[in-house]
């Protein structure tokens, strides 16, 4: 439980370990009742017996300190008890007195215990010590070498500003002083260490400078000069200028230990002279510039060439460590400095890296690897290179960590000469490659291939297209976008990618992110494929694979068929018999797959619009590639900085979080009344609010994120509309006029039907179902779409006989926009149709726009709701749909909005248990729901994945590894709610599991909000019940 602050150097750590020696000999084993306490504490059958002799314990000793008769040994013995119980995990909350009492103490054994339980209970910023400060410096003042070294470490440890506003100048005078003892001295400068990282204005370069060299220069003995190396690394690592004269110093210390002069027994480690201190003498030496003097070059060269070319491998595993230290600290020294010879030092470097590469001790391997890495440069490749066929060798190694820094290494090492035959490899390896390492290993094979195609774009092809077929479940769309993106701009392997693409297909290639790639090619340049080739025998292929498909896939499927109708050699039958497809998806519960099927539908098949629309099924143009930095090398960029979280980009708005916004056309809302809204341009794709005649201007929002091609992302309708739509029949006009559906006639045919095949049949009218009932129950399950859409972007969320409503949402910081997609399906007109919001809720601010009171028979409007986070609430308000079917009754039904207080949360990631423990006590104090639930069979099956998958998919960050329990998970979150004032209010979540039931959890939530806390939970929950 010693945090990183408490800690303090490693030196004076290790003062205390030979300090607390004397409690383990002398103290301790003659205090009989402390030894029974801890003898208790193993014995312990369980946790719950444990805390319960450890209260009784706090109680006693509570007891106990209230008299103030104490006796020496009393005072120790209950101290050291606390000491315990807060080393075993509890918190200490009195006591404190008592321990900084003993500090006063006279005799050595009190002040020793005193010592000890400060540094360990109390940190820098604890207001008890305070009170000892004075009582310190007298001991480090003193002449009693045990008092100084039991203070020196105290400060080490805990020191802060006010230790070295009070001590400073008495640290200083103790290391400078030959007089005093070396063990004391020793543990002044890293004490001097502490103090300069708590405040820097304590040392002046000025002054302090010629005491360091003075101290390098005279001290003989390598303890304080291992102490002063560490204080010289923490002063010139904030600035090095003022202090280049130790250069010659620390070089003179150098030299000194490689020729092993004047070096006591004690300070070799295995034969070696303070492995240690030349390790620190390098580190040194890489803070400045290369020093001018020959000599002191020269004494730095010898220094390196002798390690370099001295250090081999010996059997001793500990002398092993040591030696590899020494040397990996000179090549980092190589790389550094600008050395007159470097070429030749660089050259031993690689090779003595590349001698680990043939042991067999899998540790040392991994480092010689790791070196190499490191020195890869212009001038370093050629040498490295030459161990290309062991490095690549090393892709088959037993030991994963081996295998991904032999991948680190061939990336790094690859240039123009030797790419061929490195991606060649990578490919090879890619079909045997761990789950774990193949998305890595995919996106480094897809950047060197396009790194190095210049002058053999075909080679490059035919790479990425071996890449996507192979790995396609392992990375990520980014890489087929940008071979989309290359191909693109590269008009000679148009025919090429169409005619690969066609007989991978053929060969029966279901890889789901490579038939979205060869979708896109033969929707794009299939026409250059020739007569040989008609549309239909590829358009027929493309649909066999649509099937199987994912709905993203089919989506693209979609957009590429949509393109071949338009094919030199398709004719109207074809354009028909498509028409079929489309007319099949155009109520798909699948939002983003209805409008595409709708949109071209109209395009091919509806009032001549084939020939009009022509210019809409274009080919991309290109992408000019050139002037930008790929996507996937700024995504390897992230990885190797070791970035992994996302960068939170807060736009400024002008009036706050919340601006007020000028209402619409005919709206209702009185004037003067501020209305939240995004205060940022149309998150939607620029689709505006329906106004109450039902006009809508515009289409549905683009869905594509950042270089997504054409096809997989909006579709292509509403990046050309506006240069045809004088020419065009309106499809918005009569949206759904041209699916075959007419009154009279029953709505089109539900998806969860097969998919018919157009291009096997003749077009047939669609089947018939039953009409439409006075009291339509829905057709979907309303709550299974519920749960999709707590963590989800886009879905459906009501659906009836008559009536349809899609959903698609877009967050940003505190605000959301909601765009509902409302449809006719009957084939009357529905009349009194109205969506209103029922109830207000605090902290919420909603605006939901008019709808038209009447909707046309099959046609489709549009109604945003707008929605901004000004504080913490429970729930969205509840959504109210009210339409009329002539000779029926009035139908009203009562929606649920999932647009709880996670959509507007941001990642939080503490940096340790501590950090997140101590939130959690914050949070809890405002408000801590609990509950024990049975999860889905599913989410049982999954175990912590399932659980962690189900976290995220709500915005939950999952943190594993904070709880103590490994079955166990948490989680955390943040929301800034626009009238915070930019106060962030965190929610938590902890899932504990049933050791005897798999099945059950208990899910508990805080939060310093009431309302966010029940609203995170019902989010949660909505993803883990059944």
């Amino acid at each position: 439980r010693i945090s990183a602050e408490r800690r303090g150097p490693p030196g004076a750590m290790a003062t205390f370990s030979s300090l607390s020696t004397g409690l383990s000999t002398g103290g301790i084993l003659g205090m009989r009742g402390l030894n029974v306490f801890i003898q208790d504490i193993r014995n312990a059958p369980s946790k719950e017996h444990e805390q319960k002799r450890v209260d009784k314990e706090l109680a006693n000793i509570r007891k106990k300190f209230r008299n103030t008769d104490l006796s020496s040994y009393d005072k120790k013995k209950y101290v050291l008890k606390l000491l315990y119980i807060y080393m075993l995990g509890y918190d200490i909350e009195f006591g404190h007195t008592m321990v900084v009492s003993l500090i006063n103490a006279t005799k050595f054994e009190e002040k020793q215990v005193g010592y000890t339980a400060t540094a360990v209970l109390l940190n820098e910023s604890h207001e008890f010590l305070r009170m000892v400060i004075n009582s310190v410096r007298e001991d480090i003042i003193g002449k009693v070498e045990h008092n100084q070294c039991l203070g020196l470490a105290l400060v080490a440890n805990v020191g802060g500003r006010e230790f070295s506003d009070s001590i400073a100048a008495d640290v200083q005078r103790i290391l400078c002083s030959p007089s005093i003892l070396p063990v004391v001295r020793k543990k002044a400068a890293l004490c001097l260490l502490r103090l300069y990282r708590k405040n820097k204005e304590i040392v002046i370069a000025d002054t302090w400078a010629p005491k360091m060299v003075k101290l390098l220069d005279n001290e003989d003995d390598l303890g304080i000069l291992l102490g002063v190396m560490s204080l010289l690394i923490g002063i010139v690592s904030h600035d090095y200028r003022g202090y280049e004269g130790c250069i010659p110093s620390v070089c003179a210390v150098m030299q000194r230990l490689a020729r092993a002069k004047s070096v006591p027994q004690d300070y070799l480690y295995y034969g070696i002279p303070s492995p240690w201190l030349q390790v620190k003498c390098m580190k040194v030496l890489q803070y400045f510039p290369t020093p001018s003097d020959p000599d002191y070059v020269r004494a730095e060269t010898e220094v390196i060439h002798h390690v370099l070319t001295n250090t081999g491998t010996v059997k001793n595993v500990n002398k092993n460590n040591a030696l590899h230290a020494v040397l990996f600290e000179a090549v980092n020294l190589v790389t550094n400095l600008d050395l007159p010879n470097q070429k030749s030092l660089l050259t031993e470097s690689v090779a003595a890296l590349g001698r680990f590469l043939d042991v067999n001790e899998p540790n040392i391997v991994y480092l010689g690897m790791s070196g190499l890495t490191r020195v890869c440069a212009p001038d370093t490749i050629e040498a490295v290179q030459s161990f290309k066929d062991v490095v690549v060798d090393k892709l088959n190694d037993a030991d994963i960590s081996i295998r991904k820094r032999a991948l680190d290494l061939l990336y790094e090492m690859c240039d123009a000469n030797v790419a061929t035959d490195i991606v060649d490899s990578l490919l090879r390896y890619l079909i045997t490659a761990d789950f774990a390492i193949r998305e890595e290993l995919a996106l480094k094979t897809a950047v060197l291939a396009e790194k190095y195609s210049a002058g053999n774009a075909r080679w490059y092809l035919d790479v990425a297209l071996k890449l996507v077929e192979k790995a396609g479940d392992f990375i990520s769309d980014d890489v087929w976008h940008r071979v989309v993106h290359v191909v693109t701009d590269a008009p000679e392997l148009h025919e090429h990618a169409a005619r690969v693409a066609l007989e991978k297909l053929r060969q029966n290639s279901y890889e789901e992110k490579f038939v979205r790639l060869a979708a896109y090619f033969l929707g794009e340049f299939g026409h250059k494929l020739g007569a040989n080739e008609p549309p239909f025998g590829y358009a027929k292929l493309l649909f066999e694979h649509f099937k199987t498909s994912s709905p993203q896939t089919q989506q693209i499927i979609l957009t590429a068929l949509a393109k071949i109708s338009m094919h030199p050699g398709a004719d109207d039958d074809l354009r028909t018999r498509l028409g079929m497809l489309f007319r099949q998806h155009a109520s798909s519960k699948e939002v983003e797959l209805q409008q595409r099927a709708v949109e071209y539908f109209v395009m091919t098949n509806v009032g001549g619009n084939a020939e009009r629309l022509r210019s809409v099924m274009e080919p991309m143009p290109e992408w000019n590639t050139q002037s930008r930095q790929s996507k996937l090398e700024r995504s390897l960029a992230t990885q190797n900085a070791q970035a992994a979280d996302a960068v939170r980009v807060n736009k400024a708005r002008s009036g706050g979080a919340i601006a007020p916004i000028a209402p619409p056309p005919n709206d209702t809302a009185e004037p003067g009344t501020p209305i939240p809204t995004m205060g940022i341009a149309d998150l939607l794709g620029g689709a505006p609010v329906p106004n109450v005649n039902g006009n809508v201007n515009g289409h549905g929002p683009a869905m594509g994120g950042e270089g997504a091609p054409n096809g997989a992302a909006a579709s292509p309708a509403a990046a050309r509309w506006g240069q045809v739509r004088s020419a065009v029949v309106d499809p918005m006009s009569d949206l759904l006029s041209g699916l075959g559906v007419h009154p009279g006639q029953p709505p089109p045919a539900p998806p969860a039907q097969p998919v018919m095949d157009p291009l096997a049949a003749s077009v047939a009218p669609a089947p018939a179902t039953a009409p439409p009932q006075s009291n339509p129950v829905p057709t979907i399950n309303v709550a299974d779409c519920l749960k999709k859409l707590y963590a989800q972007d886009n879905g459906l969320l009501y659906e009836d006989p008559n009536m349809q409503i899609g959903v698609k949402s877009q967050w940003q910081g505190t605000q959301g926009r909601v765009m509902f997609y409302v449809g006719n399906k009957s084939p009357g007109t529905l009349t009194d149709v109205a969506l209103e919001l029922s109830g207000g809720v605090d902290g919420l601010h909603a605006r939901l726009a008019a709808l038209p009171t009447q909707l046309e028979p099959k046609k489709q409007t549009q109604v945003l709701l707008e929605l901004a986070a000004a504080g913490g609430y429970r729930a969205a308000p509840g959504l109210s749909l009210r339409y009329s079917v002539p000779g029926q009754a009035p139908v009203q039904v009562p929606l649920k909005l999932p647009y709880g207080p996670h959509r507007f949360m941001q990642p939080w990631r503490p940096t340790n248990a501590q950090e997140f423990f101590a939130k959690w006590q914050e949070a809890s104090a405002g408000r801590s729901e609990g509950r024990v639930v049975t999860v889905a069979p599913e989410i049982a099956r999954g175990g912590l994945a399932a659980i962690q998958a189900a976290l995220s998919s709500v915005r939950m960050t999952p943190l594993p590894g904070i709880d103590p329990n490994q079955k166990n998970l948490t989680a955390g979150s943040y929301a800034k709610y626009g009238n915070g004032g930019g106060v962030e209010t965190y929610a938590l979540a902890r899932v504990e599991s049933d050791a005897n039931n798999p099945a059950i959890f208990r899910v508990t939530t805080a939060s310093t909000d009431a309302g966010t806390a029940i609203g995170v939970q019902e989010a949660i929950l909505s993803q883990l019940l059944p």
